[in-house]
C-alpha cells in the first residue's frame, strides 16, 4: 500500500477513534444524516454538539430546530469560557423555541428564559448545585454568600431609603440578627441614601458576591448595628418564616417558602409546619412565594398534599413531552442514568427506561392527601416575577380543585410552566432542557405570560401609583400583618389587621418622582435563585 496512503487512513481512523471515545457518554447516537459533522478530539466542539442532538430529541419545541448542518453547533467555540460557550449555543436553540418563549429581553439583551447549564465539578455533582449566577442557596439547602438574598430601595435619586427584601436563614447575616425590614445607611462606611449615582457602586457591591462587607443601619424595633459580614458556607431551611396569625377569632396559617429544595431540606420542615396549622384549626393560608424560584417537582407535589383537603383524590397535574418522547424515540437518553438530587445514580435504569405519554405513570400526578391540615378552604399566594416554576405549578395545581378557593395578592410572576430534567455531560455540567409542560385537572395551563393577581387569578395586583412594586417598600418582617402584601392578603380573606398602617409609608412615597431609586435598581439586580421545575422521574 502507498505509504502517503497508509498514513491518511491512519490518521483518520485515530481521529475517528478520538471522536468516538469522546462522544459516546455524551450523544452515543450521532448518526444524524448531518455532513459537517466531523471526527474532532476538540471538547468544546463535541460538547456544542451535545447540547444540540439532546435538544433535536429532548427539546419541548425540537420540531422547530433545523438540521445540524444549518444550525453549526461548533460555531460556538471561540470564548475562553467553556460554559460561555454552551450558554451561547443555549441562547440559539431558545430563538427556536415557539413564540420565542424560551427567551427573555432585559434592556435589549436576549436571554434563555428556561434553558440552562451549570457547573456541577465544584459541588460533588450535586444537581441544581452550583451557585454561579443564578443560586446563593442550591436546592440541597447549602449556602456560601454573606447571606442577603435581595435588598430594595424607594424614594428619589436625592432621598432614598434602603431595606433588605430576605435574609437566608442559617447565613452569617441570620446569624448577626438581620432579618427583612431591616435597613441599610453604610456599606463599607460609606453613607448611602442621597446620591444614587453615587452610592449604587456600593450597592451593587451588596448585589453581587462579596467575600466581605460591612453593614450599617438599623435592625427592625429601632436599635442601631454595625457589622461585618464574610461569605462562609452554612446549612440554610427553605422556610424564612411561618407563623399562625389569630385576627377576629380567625387562625390564619402563613408561611414564607424560599425554594422547593429535595427531601431532605424540605419535607420534615413543611411537615412540622403543616402539623402545627392542624393542630391550631387553620382553615385558612397565605403561602409566601415571592422570591422562590421553584425546584424539584416532587416537593411541589408533596407541599400540594398537605395543603388539599382531606378526601382530596384525582389529577394534580399532568406532564406533556414532545411527540418524539412520547413514540419512546429519544434513542439518545439511553446514555443518561437517572440521577437524584445529590447527583448520584439510582440504580440502573436510564431516562430512555420511562414511558413520556402522558397517560403514563409518573406523568400524571394524582393527589394523595398527606398530613393532618383536613380543612383548608381559602389560600392566598403573595407573589412576583421572582415566582416561578415549582411554584406557579403548585399554584395551578391547586386551582385545579374546586373545593379551594385560590387569590394571588402580588404581581405577575415569571412564567414557566416547562420544567426538565438534568442531562449530565463531560462529567461535569448539568444541561437543563425544557422538555415538558404541565397543566392541571381543568387542563389549565400554558401560562407563559406569568399569573397576574386579579386577572389571570382573582386577587390584587400590588402597584402603587407609579407602577412600582409595593414589595419594594419591605420595612417589616415576614408575617408582620402590617407589611403591605401580608396585610392585603388579610383583606382578601375577609380579616383586617387593626395594627396596618401606611402613614409614614406615605410621606416618604410622595417624594418620588418617576426617575426613582427603584426604578434605577430594577433588573440590575443579579438573579440569585435557581428558576426551574425539576422532574427527577423517581417518585
Amino acid at each position: 500500500m502507498d505509504t502517503h496512503v497508509l498514513h491518511r487512513f491512519l490518521g483518520l481512523f485515530i481521529g475517528l477513534s478520538l471522536f468516538i471515545s469522546a462522544c459516546k457518554k455524551d450523544n452515543p447516537d450521532t448518526n444524524q444524516g448531518n455532513s459537517t459533522q466531523t471526527p474532532t478530539d476538540d471538547r468544546v466542539a463535541l460538547t456544542n454538539d451535545s447540547i444540540f442532538l439532546y435538544a433535536k430529541e429532548i427539546y419541548y419545541w425540537n420540531q422547530n430546530l433545523p438540521t445540524y448542518d444549518v444550525f453549526n453547533p461548533r460555531q460556538y467555540t471561540s470564548n475562553a469560557d467553556k460554559l460561555k460557550n454552551y450558554e451561547a449555543n443555549l441562547l440559539s436553540i431558545a430563538q427556536y423555541s415557539t413564540s420565542k418563549y424560551d427567551i427573555l429581553t432585559v434592556n435589549n439583551t436576549d436571554y434563555t428564559k428556561f434553558s440552562y447549564i451549570e457547573d456541577v465539578s465544584g459541588n460533588s455533582g450535586v444537581t441544581a448545585g452550583v451557585r454561579n449566577l443564578t443560586n446563593s442557596v442550591n436546592l440541597t439547602g447549602q449556602g456560601n454568600d454573606v447571606g442577603i438574598y435581595d435588598i430594595a430601595a424607594y424614594g428619589s435619586d436625592t432621598d432614598f431609603k434602603v431595606f433588605i427584601r430576605a435574609v437566608y436563614p442559617g447565613s452569617p447575616a441570620a446569624r448577626s440578627g438581620l432579618t427583612r425590614g431591616a435597613s441599610i445607611t453604610k456599606i463599607d462606611g460609606e453613607t448611602i441614601g442621597d446620591d444614587w449615582d453615587r452610592d449604587y457602586s456600593y450597592i451593587s457591591r451588596l448585589l453581587g458576591d462579596p467575600f466581605s462587607i460591612r453593614l450599617e443601619g438599623q435592625k427592625l424595633g429601632g436599635s442601631s448595628y454595625s457589622i461585618s459580614l464574610s461569605k462562609q458556607t452554612y446549612n440554610s431551611s427553605p422556610v424564612y418564616k411561618d407563623t399562625v396569625l389569630t385576627i377576629n377569632n380567625k387562625n390564619i396559617g402563613y408561611v414564607a417558602y424560599a425554594r422547593f429544595s429535595d427531601e431532605e431540606n424540605s419535607f420534615d420542615v413543611l411537615d412540622n409546619i403543616f402539623s402545627d396549622f392542624a393542630t391550631k384549626n387553620v382553615e385558612d393560608l397565605v403561602i409566601d412565594l415571592r422570591y422562590n424560584g421553584g425546584g424539584y417537582v416532587a416537593t411541589a407535589e408533596h407541599l400540594a398534599n398537605l395543603i388539599a383537603p382531606s378526601g382530596t383524590t384525582g389529577v394534580m397535574f399532568v406532564e406533556y413531552y414532545n411527540q418524539l418522547m412520547q413514540e419512546g424515540k429519544a434513542t439518545i437518553l439511553k446514555n443518561q442514568r437517572v440521577r437524584n438530587s445529590n447527583g448520584e445514580i439510582i440504580g440502573t435504569d436510564t431516562y430512555a427506561s420511562y414511558s413520556y405519554k402522558p397517560e403514563a405513570t409518573g406523568n400524571t400526578v394524582n393527589f394523595k392527601k398527606a398530613g393532618n391540615l383536613s380543612n383548608v378552604k381559602n389560600i392566598v399566594f403573595l407573589v412576583t416575577n421572582n415566582t416561578a416554576s415549582a411554584s406557579e405549578l403548585l399554584i395551578n395545581s391547586l386551582r385545579g380543585l374546586s373545593s379551594l378557593n385560590i387569590k394571588l395578592v402580588g404581581t405577575t410572576t415569571y412564567g414557566k410552566p416547562v420544567g426538565f430534567f438534568p442531562v449530565r455531560l463531560e462529567s461535569v455540567y448539568d444541561l437543563y432542557l425544557p422538555s415538558f409542560s404541565s397543566k392541571n385537572a381543568k387542563g389549565e395551563g400554558d401560562y407563559y405570560n406569568g399569573f397576574k393577581p386579579g386577572t389571570d387569578i382573582p386577587g390584587k395586583e400590588m402597584l402603587d401609583n407609579l407602577g412600582q412594586d409595593l414589595d419594594s417598600f419591605s420595612e417589616y418582617d415576614f408575617g408582620d400583618p402590617k407589611e403591605l402584601y401580608l396585610a392585603e392578603a388579610l383583606n382578601q380573606l375577609g380579616v383586617t389587621a387593626s395594627t396596618t398602617s401606611s402613614g409614614p409609608l406615605m410621606n416618604i412615597r410622595s417624594k418620588q418622582s418617576n426617575n426613582t431609586a427603584q426604578n434605577l435598581m430594577k433588573n440590575k439586580r443579579s438573579s440569585k435563585e435557581f428558576k426551574g421545575m425539576i422532574e427527577t422521574r423517581v417518585r
